[in-house]
């Protein structure tokens, strides 16, 4: 079998397998004194995960046949290890108190979360990281037997058999009909050697390697470790004979912010067998020294002698341990070595002396050599935010940014370097910006055709910036603008040479509607005499364009305002509807701007039998226009004009009552109405009934009779109400007009009623403090539920 070592990095969930299924039964046949502590703390963790007391364990440990002796040492054990993660106590010697816990908790809070927390502390101290021995390898042929050891031994080929035998504490094993075999303190290949040797006088074929052995171990043996000095928890542990030193360390948490990580011990018999330094493996993986524990083993955490912290711009900062004769460049490597951003010509470190605090300077030369003290802080500085050979130039060159300043560079010469000058460059003027020796700034000035043409030049000096202007940005921002009837009315960037052709060119062309023969421009006055006498401030242009954008070579200039209006009379086509009792109902248009209700009642063919003309209204669209404010007023001598730019038209349906019997009788009348884009005519069928509403007992439909009267309807309706005011009921007809109760002397004379009408009867105002009964309040509502069905049947 090959050497197996104890793996580092292995999962809690294999050392519960090994631990599953522990119950009184195994407690029953087992010493407790053999189980080791993660087979205790996995018995309690399913006890309380199962609800069970102490108390209740006790009951049922004792009728399960446990020894109250056996019941005493588990119940020990228990109170040792802490029944809660929260409070979690890896088995001590003795139980800790919830003050002691609790100051260990925090003592961890502060290790894995400070800023300047201890190298190494977090090691023993993250959840992810765990050094539990794994306890499903197979068996090291390097483990050392011992008491209480259970080995296997199969014997397979022409013979079969199978031994379990446990090694009894004078450490010998009892194998049947050979007697006893010392197997103590050998190794699993000695051991099976010896077993092999003696098997072979039963089974003969053995020797002819037609039977074959295997020795394997079993359950293991528990040894008990002590933890001495500076450990998180010292104590005694119970472990599995597999633990090696890291285990040991895991299950204490590690040295405590006192513990050197550097110097810890293994003693055996009262002698140091080993020292395991913890950085080594931090460093390069590596677990050296990391020896196998024995029984009585001690493990022991020695105070660290030099501790000393870095901050600064290093990869980690922090608290880092020092050996005898390590430097400050060994310090460095164990923090991962120095940011991008450090300063490492020189290094300030803080040292304690016998009275007071020195500091001293270590030159980068010197960071190999420099032996650290107990105490000492190294404070890594960051780069300054200055260069010691930059210029830099920008503007109109090819390659502006920043260059290296090399010895006597000159301003040509970094020109040179930037790929040279721009087309817009401006030559008559550059200027550099320097930074004098008090780190205030002045500003030089200079003729780029000279520097160019070697005339004159200028040498350069750290931290200049060079500008050389451009042409174009020193130009004021160019426009001409034209609005109207062009594709895409907008502002444009001026060009020279630009014609007026060309602009509305640019904006897509003219619209069909535009007029050609009176296209204004006008132009900023200029001219410093007219406009200190204020008599103009810009000037009106007209022309005659055509459709091909040709002839036209008016040069614009910068800001001009060109506006293209639209042919006067010209419209797009316009469409009504007429719907309803009609011949032929649909959409007409309209072909001119003069056409009436007749025109298009003529074109629909007429009425037929069943319309209603008393009933005939009209929707119409009304338009509501929202504009910004005049975005534009030009203005010459004797003329203003102001241009609105829309930017939202709201459409809303109103209905006209139209009198279409009069109409029809007499076209062209002022009854005859002139019809607009998107009305609609309805004519409906003779309707025969009138609705009631408002301030009546019962607001219904009732049957039209041709000859009864207003009060008709309301008997019908079960009267007035006592809030009604009936000097205001009014009368709604079936073509949107409305008549209103008038007043005749005394008496009131109330409106006709016709087919399809709706009388309403308002409410009488109420006086202020006076509270509404329950018959008002019904009234109210009902009279609104009757006006929203009102005004919902009308645009209906």
């Amino acid at each position: 079998m090959k050497k197996i070592l104890v793996i580092l990095f292995c999962s809690l969930i294999s050392c519960g397998v090994y631990c599953q299924n522990i119950g009184f039964q195994e407690i029953k046949s087992t010493k407790v004194d053999n189980l080791t502590d993660i087979q205790v703390k996995a018995f309690v963790d399913k006890s309380k995960k199962d609800g069970y007391t102490l108390e209740q364990l006790e009951e049922q440990a004792l009728q399960s046949g446990v020894t109250p002796e056996e019941w005493g040492k588990l119940k020990e054990r228990i109170q040792n290890l802490s029944v809660t993660e929260k409070d979690r106590d890896y088995t001590t010697s003795e139980p800790l108190s919830r003050e002691s816990r609790e100051t260990q908790q925090q003592v961890v809070s502060h290790d894995v979360t400070s800023e300047t927390k201890i190298y190494g502390s977090s090691l023993f101290n993250t959840a992810n990281l765990t050094f539990e021995p794994n306890l499903r390898l197979p068996t090291p042929e390097n483990y050392l037997l011992g008491p209480d050891d259970e080995l296997i031994i199969n014997v397979f080929g022409f013979s079969e058999k199978n031994y379990q035998l446990t090694i009894s504490p004078e450490g010998v094993i009892h194998l049947p009909d050979i007697g006893q075999i010392h197997v103590s303190g050998l190794t699993i290949a000695q051991a099976k050697k010896i077993i092999t040797s003696k098997l072979s006088l039963i089974y003969n074929a053995i020797n002819y390697e037609k039977t074959f052995i295997s020795v394997t171990l079993g359950n293991i043996r528990s040894i008990k470790v002590l933890v001495v000095g500076e450990a998180f928890r010292p104590g005694t542990y119970t472990l599995p004979s597999v633990v090696s030193v890291f285990n040991a360390l895991n299950a204490c948490g590690g040295p405590n912010r006192n513990g050197s990580f550097r110097e810890i011990k293994v003693i055996r018999n009262n002698t140091t067998i080993t020292v395991v330094d913890v950085y080594d493996f931090l460093m390069t993986g590596e677990i050296k020294n990391n020896i196998q524990l024995q029984d009585q083993d001690v493990l022991k955490i020695e105070p660290y002698k030099k501790r000393i912290e870095l901050k600064g711009e290093l990869k980690n900062i922090g608290y880092f341990e020092a050996k005898e004769g390590e430097s400050f460049l060994n310090m460095v490597d164990y923090a991962g070595g120095f940011t991008t951003n450090a300063y490492k010509d020189r290094v300030v470190v803080f040292r304690n002396t016998a009275k007071e605090k020195k500091v001293n300077d270590i030159a980068f030369n010197d960071f190999g050599s420099f032996a650290v003290e107990d105490g000492d802080v190294f404070d890594i500085n960051p780069l300054l935010d200055r260069f010691e050979n930059r210029v830099q130039i920008q503007g109109a060159v090819f390659r502006p940014g920043t260059y290296a300043l090399s010895n006597d560079l000159t301003l040509r010469q970094l020109i040179e370097k930037a790929d040279g000058l721009r087309e817009d460059a401006f030559l008559h003027r550059g200027t550099v910006i320097r930074e004098k020796d008090n780190k205030e700034t002045e500003m030089l000035s200079f003729n780029l055709n000279d520097v160019l043409s070697g005339k004159s030049d200028l040498r350069l000096k750290k931290e200049d910036i060079v500008t050389i202007a451009s042409l174009i940005e020193m130009q004021e921002l160019r426009k001409v603008t034209v609005y109207g009837e062009v594709k895409t009315p907008n502002e444009y960037d001026y060009h020279e040479n630009m014609t007026l052709q060309d602009l509305i060119f640019s904006a897509g062309g003219l619209k069909d509607d535009a007029e050609l023969k009176n296209v204004e421009i006008y132009r900023l006055e200029t001219n410093p005499e007219i406009l200190r006498a204020g008599k103009r401030i810009a000037e009106r242009h007209t022309f005659t364009i055509n459709k091909n954008l040709d002839g036209m070579d008016f040069s614009l200039a910068p800001h001009d305002q060109v506006i293209i209006r639209p042919v006067s009379g010209y419209t797009e086509i316009k469409k009504v509807m007429i719907e309803g009792e009609v011949l032929f109902p649909g959409n007409y248009i309209l072909t001119s701007n003069q056409e009436r209700i007749s025109d298009v009642i003529k074109k629909a063919g007429g009425l037929n039998m069943y319309a209603y003309p008393e009933g005939a209204f009209m929707i119409r669209k009304l338009k509501t226009t929202i504009a910004r404010e005049k975005i534009e007023q030009v203005v010459t001598e004797n003329i203003s004009e102001e241009l609105v730019d829309t930017v939202q038209v709201i459409k809303k349906d109103a209905i006209v009552g139209i009198k279409l019997e009069e109409i029809l009788k007499h076209p062209g009348s002022e009854w005859d109405l002139y019809l607009e884009d998107g009305d609609i005519i309805s004519i409906p069928k003779e309707l025969q009934t009138v609705q009631v509403g408002g301030q009546v007992l019962l607001p219904s439909l009732v049957r039209y009779n041709q000859n009864s009267s207003f009060h008709y309807y309301i008997d019908r309706s079960g009267g007035f109400s006592p809030n009604a005011l009936k000097r205001k009921s009014y009368v709604v007809y079936a073509n949107g007009e409305t008549q209103a109760t008038r007043r005749v002397l005394f008496f009131h004379s109330y409106p006709k009623v016709k087919p399809g009408a709706k009388i309403f009867v308002p409410e009488k105002l109420k006086k202020e403090g006076q509270r509404m009964t329950v018959g008002e309040t019904v009234a109210l509502t009902s009279s609104v539920i009757t006006v929203v069905a009102l005004v919902l049947s009308l645009f209906k």
